[in-house]
């Protein structure tokens, strides 16, 4: 209608007798001259009172400085989820069954999305400067190079480039409300290795897991694996890629003493604990992940608002120790914090969060105040520890492969070797999982190959030291003399004494377990299922050990091992991944999975004993008695 009119007016106008009609009076071209002057100096009466561009900047300075400059996308709050727990009580059966006597967290089995956090909280005054150093751009640039042990050699590797602010958690631009948009919830599963790292992210709406590759900042091989390494400089800034001083071996700081001060900044006097160490570590891999997620699937998530949930995996024999399960608990939730920064990461930034954190967890719901939402933390009940030999199979569970009952898994990484028995069966729906046995031992790859250089250093001193005793009487020996052989036979004794440990340590969980965790378990007679997982776990020697280790346990009682592959998932997204390889990322797949979807983990504290009777020969019916005669 309205272009109608206009165009209508636009013919009438061109008309030359209405175009003489409309033409302007000597009174208005007078009264229009005098408006036009007013204007003019209204405007320049604004332009000589507007600020100059230096005097912009100095106030946003100053804005900066006091903490009080706005935060792009702030989050909205959230809520906690109603707070349950189970308790179970395993009778001494073969498939032990539980009784519940309290809930635990887990929304209503008809949906897929947990329970959703409330609506936005009006946003009160930005936190106090912390003194970290901000990004003054919003493209995140990762300057990467390849680890090269502990001398690194910082090789040029063309950057790797992430739009948006560093700490952005949404694709959206903040204009979305959970009350009336559509949501999903997005779990994100850290495999915390000792020597590498893995990601996997999964909407458990939509039933797609993600997994994450690491670019330039991956290992060698295979880019779905970030070395468990970080960088510091002098005056305390985290890094990925290049500090001059590198740490690693994280995890294994944590589970020894998390209270350590592993470093002290030279230019700032700061020091810095194991627990911080990890917590900086998981920050910078969570806040690459995070974006790289957000510009993968921005088309799908750019009008959807996303819940995040954290699940860490943790050493299985560590699962039973509720101290050490809050301390992963704890670092996981600061790292989450402080991932959300839009700032460099540095050692107070890291120090504050984390003190922060374990008061977060400790807190009741209705304790929480606004202003923690407000700072970007999970509620307590998203961020969750699980034992890593259960996740790793998490994905066999729900495969068609999958087989109910006893259970080995044998996983080998480059500082520890763990080994498990474990229980899988149905209840009521619902996946449940009983660690029956559990060992973690120093016997990774890495342990090996210092011990081989342990025993070639002391084959090479003894030989020196025999080759340096000669007769200074007589003829100098020729050169020949002085070449020295490797010390073969002593790798090979080393190799036999390490692995001998190994298959000591396997055998002992079996025996407990066919003594008194399951002894009537049919696995025994069918083969024990048997998994061989993690990177050492492809090395001929690890797999020699546990095949020649059932061979030699095998009897009429015990048929022996059946060793099994862990299928690769159709759910997971991880191209160029081939399926023999999948199990370097079986637990961080596992790890992706909300709890509700997991099921329920029994530690091994919590499953009793199952104590074989004694066969006792009755002779009474074999009596014969006179008057039976």
């Amino acid at each position: 209608m309205g272009e109608k009119k206009r165009k209508k007016h636009s013919a009438q106008t061109a008309h030359p007798a209405i175009r003489k009609h409309n033409e302007p009076t000597a009174f208005e071209l007078a009264f229009r001259e005098a408006e036009g002057q007013k204007d003019k100096n209204a405007v320049t009466k604004k332009a000589m009172s507007a600020p100059t561009p230096a005097a912009k900047v100095a106030k946003q300075t100053q804005q900066f400085a006091m903490g009080t400059s706005p935060i792009i996308n702030p989050p909205p709050s959230t809520t906690a989820p109603p707070k349950e727990k189970r308790v179970y009580i395993p009778s001494p059966t073969v498939a032990p069954k539980m009784k519940k006597i309290v809930e635990r967290p887990q929304p209503s089995k008809k949906r897929h999305n947990l329970t959703k956090p409330a609506p936005p909280v009006a946003r009160g005054k930005p936190s106090v400067n912390m003194g970290l150093k901000p990004v003054l751009r919003e493209m995140l640039v990762l300057d990467t190079s390849v680890s090269q042990g502990e001398n690194q050699k910082h090789l040029p590797i063309k950057n790797q480039k992430i739009e948006g602010t560093v700490g952005r958690s949404q694709v959206h631009n903040g204009d979305l409300n959970p009350k009336r948009d559509p949501e999903s919830d997005i779990v994100i599963g850290f495999d915390f290795g000792t020597s590498s790292s893995k990601i996997v992210i999964r909407d458990s709406g939509r039933q797609t897991a993600y997994a994450v590759p690491f670019g330039s900042l991956a290992c060698t091989g295979n880019s779905y694996l970030i070395p468990t390494t970080i960088f510091i400089s002098d005056d305390g800034m985290f890094s990925l890629s290049a500090g001059k001083h590198s740490y690693s071996s994280l995890k294994t700081h944590i589970m020894d003493n998390p209270g350590q001060t592993v470093f002290t900044a030279t230019k700032t006097s700061q020091s810095i604990t194991a627990s911080e160490l990890a917590a900086a570590y998981m920050a910078l891999v969570i806040r690459f992940a995070r974006a790289w997620f957000l510009k993968h699937t921005e088309s799908i998530y750019k009008k959807t608002y996303i819940h995040w949930h954290i699940n860490l995996g943790i050493p299985s024999k560590n699962y039973d120790d509720q101290r050490k399960r809050n301390t992963f608990q704890t670092i996981a939730m600061a790292a989450w914090r402080i991932s959300r920064l839009d700032f460099a990461i540095t050692i107070a930034g890291v120090k504050k969060h984390l003190e922060k954190a374990g008061n977060h967890i400790a807190a009741e719901s209705k304790d929480i105040k606004p202003d923690d939402y407000e700072s970007r933390w999970l509620h307590h009940d998203f961020v969750n520890t699980h034992p890593e030999v259960i996740m790793e199979i998490v994905g066999y569970a729900r495969s068609p492969l999958r087989i109910s009952g006893l259970h080995l898994l044998v996983d080998v990484g480059a500082t520890t070797l763990d080994s498990a028995t474990f229980f899988i069966h149905n209840q009521d729906g619902e996946d449940v999982f009983l660690l029956l046995e559990t060992t973690v031992e120093r016997h990774g790859t890495m342990v090996l190959h210092n011990r081989r250089i342990q025993a070639l250093k002391s084959s090479l001193q003894k030989t020196l030291q025999q080759k340096k005793t000669i007769d200074p009487t007589a003829p100098l020996p020729d050169s020949a003399y002085y070449k020295i052989k490797a010390g073969n036979k002593d790798i090979a004794d080393n190799d036999a004494s390490f692995f001998q440990q190994c298959s000591a340590k396997i055998g002992q969980v079996i025996r407990d377990t066919q003594k008194r965790r399951d002894p009537y378990s049919g696995a025994w007679k069918r083969g024990l299922p048997v998994f061989i997982c993690g990177g050492g776990g492809r090395l001929y020697l690890y797999r020699e050990m546990i095949e020649k280790l059932g061979s030699r346990i095998a009897s009429t009682d015990f048929k022996g091992f059946t060793i099994k592959e862990i299928p690769k998932p159709d759910q997971l997204d991880a191209p160029d991944l081939p399926p023999q390889e999948y199990d370097r990322l079986a637990i961080a797949y596992g790890l992706s999975f909300t709890s509700f979807e997991i099921g329920t983990v029994i530690p091994e504290s919590k499953v009793s004993d199952i104590h074989k009777e004694d066969k006792i020969l009755n002779i009474e019916d074999r009596f014969v008695s006179k008057d039976m005669c």
